[in-house]
């Protein structure tokens, strides 16, 4: 761009820039600052004989504009409210002038340009600046600084090549469905390379969607919500429900309404193993005691006690009339079955998130469909995501939030973008929040927004594999 042309240009931008942006033109800035959504852009007409020279401080970052000439215009201070942008100082010592913009946060160093006739900096708001580095074979630890006009962000994340020798995994806070576990702790109890937390859960510790571990079905899908399937062969990621039936003497005697969950009214809930030693129901249910398909135990008030390789049926209303027909020594058979049935694909361990945030390589949020409220729908927020690229390569991403100037989070079609941007083609949410958390040979990389680790429900970890 030729000087001739550079103060219509600014002219031109800072018209337009100013009737979107009210409070901005209150600050009353000189016309040769422009401080747009993506950058800042400073452009200083040059007289004969004028040198500028920019240099750069860090902790706050400052941008510094030195020039052997007077430059015209600039208030002695001026707040400027940008999210990146603090305020505008100008000071004059001797024949020397110096113009300095500070920053909120690190950004990266601007480009210069010049002519005979002006001079111009431009400094980026929106940048990403990744590093990398190998963890293990087949392990990539990956780590962004970015920003945006709505703020910094930093991101974390593992690239795992699912044909190597490790293998991801689900792990229960406690080794059980009630409980609250840090994610470091879990990691280091089962001697995993790396973990993140995993599903959401209830404030005591459950699972809340389907989850199941080395095969076995611990609770079942909530609302046909998107999980992802992780086993020797692979990944995949899909919307999961759930049927389950109680069959007696070839006929079928009733459905199965959940897995290791509360009973609630006219519901039929089996519970096994993986839910304790008792089933802790209330009284107004009737429970059949059931090892190797055959009935053991009645209990017409609940709380049955689970048995070593067995299971209960608690019914509740009409549920409790139907088991009510049931007697000691008839034989039984459950029938439990994810639609669609991953196991048939060698899954061997699911856990349920959401929303959706990709499907084949393109932005696809699923909230609503998946009965998700504003509090992981809207706004900005601490996320935790997982997602699979083409080449069957597992990613799990954090994002830190809640932390002005340092990581402001992301919304969801953001995170559904860097998701893209890492190279998912199908990707999901996972809990987010205060629950956000990465953990890398026993350190936690990632700045929870509590300010400390919490303890979760559970977690994904990558652990050494016998490939």
């Amino acid at each position: 761009m030729q000087g001739r042309w550079a103060r219509p240009a600014v002219f031109i931008l800072l018209t337009f820039f100013t009737a979107i942006s009210p409070a901005l033109a209150s600050t009353a800035l000189p016309d040769s600052l422009l401080v747009l959504p993506e950058q800042v852009v400073l452009t200083l007409p040059k007289a004969p004989g004028q040198e500028f020279r920019v240099s750069y401080t860090s902790h706050p970052m400052k941008a510094i504009i030195d020039s052997n000439l007077p430059l015209q215009g600039w208030p002695a201070q001026q707040a400027v409210g940008d999210v990146a942008l603090k305020e505008v100082r100008f000071a004059q010592q001797g024949g020397s002038y110096r113009l300095v913009l500070e920053f909120n946060y690190q950004l990266p160093e601007g480009e210069v340009s010049e002519d005979a006739e002006r001079f111009q900096l431009v400094i980026p708001k929106a940048f990403a600046h990744t590093t990398t580095r190998l963890v293990e074979p087949g392990v990539v630890y990956g780590h962004q600084r970015r920003a945006d006009s709505y703020g910094p962000n930093v991101v974390n994340y593992l690239e795992i090549d699912l044909r190597r020798s490790y293998e991801v995994k689900l792990v229960l806070a406690q080794d059980c469905i009630y409980g609250a576990e840090r994610v470091s702790d879990m990691a280091k109890r089962v001697g995993a390379l790396a973990a993140v937390n995993g599903a959401y859960f209830a404030s005591n510790g459950r699972p809340l969607g389907v989850f199941m571990i080395d095969g076995e079905l611990i609770t079942e899908p909530y609302a046909n919500r998107t999980a992802i399937g992780l086993g020797p062969g692979g990944a995949v990621i899909d919307n999961v429900g759930f049927t389950g039936e109680i069959w007696h003497e070839g006929q079928l005697l009733a459905a199965v309404s959940g897995i290791n969950r509360p009973r609630l009214q006219d519901e039929l809930i089996v519970y096994t193993e993986a839910y304790g030693t008792k089933t802790n129901t209330n009284v107004y249910g009737y429970e059949v005691v059931v090892v190797h398909g055959v009935v053991t135990q009645l209990q017409p008030q609940g709380n049955s006690t689970i048995p070593e390789g067995g299971l209960v049926l608690s019914g509740h209303g009409v549920q409790r009339e139907t088991l009510s027909k049931l007697k000691v020594g008839d034989r039984v058979e459950v029938h439990v079955q994810l639609q669609p049935d991953w196991t048939e694909l060698g899954i061997d361990q699911i856990i349920g998130g959401g929303p959706r945030l990709v499907r084949n390589g393109v932005l696809d949020i699923t909230g609503e469909a998946e009965l998700f409220k504003d509090d992981i729908l809207k706004g900005r927020a601490p996320r935790t995501a997982i997602g699979v690229t083409a080449d069957q390569k597992l990613l799990l991403v954090t994002v830190n939030g809640r932390q002005p100037n340092i990581s402001v989070g992301m919304t969801l079609d953001e995170l559904g973008n860097l998701l893209i941007e890492l190279g998912a083609l199908e990707a999901m949410n996972l809990d987010g929040g205060g629950s956000t958390t990465m953990v890398i040979r026993d350190l936690v990389l990632n700045l929870p927004s509590d300010g400390k680790e919490r303890a979760v429900g559970n977690a994904i970890v990558v652990v050494p594999g016998s490939k």
